[in-house]
């Protein structure tokens, strides 16, 4: 089963047909650095990563508003245009989100194999990546996510609301008090 830690066991054994990088043959043409920074993901991650985003409750609303209330800074950019300036300002505005470049983050793109890349190789790559389907990254901290809607809008939270560790460890105490008193009967069993 794959896990954040062991994620990149599920790496595929070759490059995809075609990818956000585009064809297989593009792909192999990219510096080495590139592609070493860059690994594809089988189905059963890719499966795992999108189960994760919707558990973890990373994305709970549509399109136009994919973060409803479980972040608190939510920042846009709709800038989007087909020139080399708003590439630019996208490349800005993704660097200032405040991502270390070494960061190992998860990218899920819509009926395509997920990708396990760094934040480098997004700002790189950006003009690539955002225009066309949905797109989801995140990293492992699940504290921060960036969404772009395929009708050019980029969405970025931080700061989650809700803590999945606090309800971690409610259950521990409570599984800790069902071994020490196994008559005991929980109000949430």
């Amino acid at each position: 089963m794959p896990g954040l830690d062991t994620i990149l066991q599920y790496t595929l054994p070759a490059t995809p047909q075609w990818s956000i990088f585009g064809s297989a043959d593009e792909f192999n043409n990219l510096p080495d650095a590139t592609k070493d920074q860059v690994s594809f993901l089988n189905k059963k991650a890719t499966d795992y990563l999108s189960d994760l985003l919707h558990t973890a409750r990373l994305i709970t609303g549509g399109g136009w508003e994919p973060f409803q209330q479980n972040f608190k800074m939510v920042e846009t950019f709709d800038q989007f245009y087909a020139d080399d300036e708003s590439r630019q300002l996208l490349k800005k505005w993704l660097y200032h989100r405040g991502i270390p470049f070494s960061n190992q983050v998860f990218l899920l793109q819509t009926n395509e194999n997920a990708v396990v890349t760094t934040w480098k190789m997004i700002l790189r790559y950006s003009p690539f990546i955002f225009p066309g389907d949905d797109v989801a990254i995140f990293d492992q901290t699940l504290n921060w996510c960036l969404f772009f809607y395929h009708e050019n809008k980029l969405f970025f939270v931080r700061d989650r609301l809700y803590d999945p560790a606090e309800d971690e460890q409610r259950m521990q105490e409570l599984n800790e008090r069902k071994k020490k008193y196994p008559q005991f009967r929980h109000p949430y069993f």
